[in-house]
């Protein structure tokens, strides 16, 4: 349980840091960034598999880049439920999702939790 939250502090910190680097993020506070980190893994877990199971034909014909575009959704999405961010274009979800999940696998490659 510890190791989760955890992740979620520390998926909350690359957030952050993606909404400094990326144009068109904006986030009020470290707060507000983990209540981001904890809908988008939500929306994550329970959509992104059947998304990609509808969109398949889709998903192979751009060679898995489509999975891109699904997981930039659900991040535009994460942040309709969170009052404290602010995603002003698909792009700039796109942008940031690749770069905190970049992040993501920098942290999860060097800091053995749990």
């Amino acid at each position: 349980m510890l190791a989760l939250v955890v992740r979620f502090l520390l998926y909350a910190l690359s957030f952050m840091l993606a909404a400094k680097v990326v144009p068109g993020i904006t986030v009020r506070d470290y707060g507000s960034a983990v209540k981001f980190a904890i809908v988008f893994a939500l929306l994550d877990a329970l959509l992104f598999k059947l998304l990609a199971l509808l969109t398949l034909p889709l998903v192979v014909l751009s060679l898995g880049l489509f999975l891109l575009v699904i997981r930039a959704g659900l991040f535009l999405a994460a942040d309709h439920f969170v009052s404290g961010v602010r995603i002003e274009r698909f792009f700039a979800a796109l942008l940031g999702s690749l770069v905190t999940g970049g992040l993501n696998w920098l942290i999860n490659r060097f800091v053995h939790i749990g």
